[in-house]
């Protein structure tokens, strides 16, 4: 499925998993933003109107973490899909506060583009219904 008119933020503190991301879902045909730490990302949401999606890294520099962008983002961009990518084995999705999809790192780029292709289009598809119902 081609996600080219699709806008994904990526947050991802090391620069290696941020480019191979990136390189990856540009390889989809996604426009890929990145940053590398919460407040970087919330300079490109500001600037960005057209986010489809987020990834974040829970664990990030600058005393805000990625589950503290992920509630910022949530409330901004209700629509969008989001996916936290994590080290930490405890980190379970009913543990946050934002309904979003855990991946435990290493993981596997296949399943983290095939999830946000499932979340993009599960809300397209939402979006669609409630204009036809209305």
């Amino acid at each position: 499925m081609s996600m080219s008119q699709q806008t994904i933020l990526i947050v991802e503190d090391e620069t290696l998993l941020r480019i191979i991301l990136s390189e990856a879902l540009q390889d989809e045909g996604y426009r890929v933003l990145a940053a590398a730490s919460v407040l970087e990302a919330i300079g490109q949401i500001a600037k960005h109107a057209e986010i489809d999606g987020l990834i974040t890294d829970v664990d990030l520099p600058g005393g805000l973490s990625g589950l503290d962008l992920l509630e910022l983002f949530s409330n901004c961009r209700p629509a969008a899909a989001t996916i936290v990518v994590s080290g930490r084995s405890d980190l379970r999705e009913a543990d946050l506060a934002v309904p979003s999809r855990v991946f435990a790192k290493p993981y596997d780029l296949d399943h983290v583009i095939g999830e946000l292709e499932r979340q993009i289009t599960d809300k397209n598809a939402e979006r669609t219904m409630r204009r036809t119902a209305s």
